[in-house]
């Protein structure tokens, strides 16, 4: 007997379910609606408007497609998310990409003062126990690879020769998994011309006290570490922890420290005082930092940091704890595809990292939101996109109200997902 193939519908399943459940939370209360408030895209509405756009755009993140093109193969014919997104349709993938396109520059920084705003109600940052511990904010520049016919490509520092791209230069909060600044550059941009803008944006955009300021600590690496950049900082009453820019200086300061003064760290690594460190315009601890490479190679480097309280080791731990910065970055683009989804506009591309940095926050604040004190709570945003998010099951709804969520008891996360769900209504007060 020949085995039977059909097409049904299937309106109840849906290979998101968590996925659906938060969707439902957040359009049925309007969370989002602050991100494009100020939005006034010059695009004919048709069938869908702009914001259901940039929301199925979101979406599309936080459900891992590395393109939108996908949202045709993986979300639309996904009804049971689509209802509970409070969508009749998701909009075409053609769509979508043509209301990105339509993005210029003011637009760029409606939805950026959009984004800012929804930060400000929701952000983790913004209710920090300053009397409790410091503030990290750590700041970088990573590489995002693009076509050479994009507009502001150029070569840069990629891991492949001859490869076009641009640069990300981002802010992001480790204790809270936050990213609270990005902004495109040309694919050759240096970090160190970037850092003064960034510091000046996050001084504008946060609006702290200088008491607060005097407990963050912005922490960068050596690209960013010019003098220069050290001090505009300090003026502006921040904290800075960051590697001193290269050249001949770690090496001269090195020569200086007697052999008895360097602290052995483990791990072949030593630090010890600078003996005549460079002034700036507030007391800082210049500390030179000595290591031996895999093949043997002796390499320095010069640690900048403006709380002389810290001893040595702890400041030089502080400084690798920046490592998380660097794995966020990953997890992102691992996870939410940062890397490849790409735009050939500029604006466009901009657009597309600030609806990003939502769906990044929001992934942050769901961890917090569903799983407190849980193992899922230190969950990186790959593993909760692909294996929370994707987890597959059934949604009931009576006229527009969700009635019952059916998850595969099978699934490890099953049981943990279903407790977190449950907060998540609770949170939003069952809408």
């Amino acid at each position: 007997m020949p085995t039977i193939v059909s097409l049904i519908d299937m309106p109840n399943e849906t290979g998101f379910a968590p996925l659906a459940v938060l969707g439902y939370c957040l359009t049925r209360t309007q969370f989002l609606a602050p991100a494009w408030a100020e939005l006034d895209l010059s695009l004919k509405t048709f069938d869908h408007a702009p914001k259901s756009k940039l929301q199925d755009v979101v979406l599309s993140i936080l459900a891992g497609c590395r393109a939108i093109s996908q949202v045709n193969t993986r979300l639309r014919p996904d009804l049971a998310l689509t209802y509970a997104w409070g969508r009749e349709c998701f909009a075409d993938q053609s769509t979508l990409a043509r209301t990105l396109d339509a993005f210029n520059a003011t637009n760029v920084t409606e939805l950026r003062h959009g984004s800012e705003t929804l930060f400000r109600r929701e952000s983790y940052v913004l209710r920090h126990d300053f009397g409790h511990d410091w503030l990290w904010l750590d700041i970088d520049l990573t590489p995002l690879p693009i076509s050479k016919h994009a507009e502001d490509r150029t070569k840069g520092k990629f891991d492949h020769k001859n490869r076009y791209g641009r640069q990300l230069a981002r802010v992001h909060a480790p204790q809270y998994h936050e990213t609270l600044f990005s902004r495109v550059y040309p694919g050759n941009q240096e970090s160190s011309p970037t850092y003064k803008p960034t510091v000046d944006a996050l001084g504008s955009f946060l609006k702290f006290t200088a008491a607060q300021k005097q407990r963050t600590v912005l922490r960068s690496d050596a690209g960013f570490g010019s003098d220069d950049n050290v001090n505009h900082a300090l003026k502006a009453q921040w904290q800075v922890l960051t590697k001193n820019k290269g050249g001949r200086r770690p090496q001269a300061w090195a020569s200086q420290v007697a052999a008895a003064d360097w602290l052995s760290l483990g791990k072949e690594r030593w630090v010890a005082q600078a003996l005549a460190p460079r002034p700036y315009v507030r007391p800082c601890q210049c500390l030179v930092l000595r290591w031996c490479t895999s093949s043997g190679q002796v390499k320095y480097a010069v640690v900048i940091s403006s709380i002389p309280t810290w001893s040595m080791a702890d400041t030089i731990a502080y400084y690798d704890d920046r490592g998380a910065c660097e794995t966020e970055i990953q997890a992102d683009k691992g996870g939410l595809k940062l890397e490849r989804r790409r735009k050939k506009r500029l604006a466009a591309q901009e657009a597309l990292i600030l609806l990003t940095d939502v769906a990044h926050n929001l992934a942050a604040w769901v961890r917090q939101w569903m799983f407190p004190d849980t193992p899922l709570a230190d969950f990186g945003t790959t593993r909760l996109t692909e294996d929370v998010f994707q987890l597959p099951g059934r949604l009931f709804f009576d006229q527009d109200r969700l009635t019952e969520v059916q998850l595969n008891r099978l699934h490890p996360h099953a049981e943990a997902v279903a407790a977190g769900l449950q907060r998540l209504l609770s949170r939003f007060g069952y809408p």
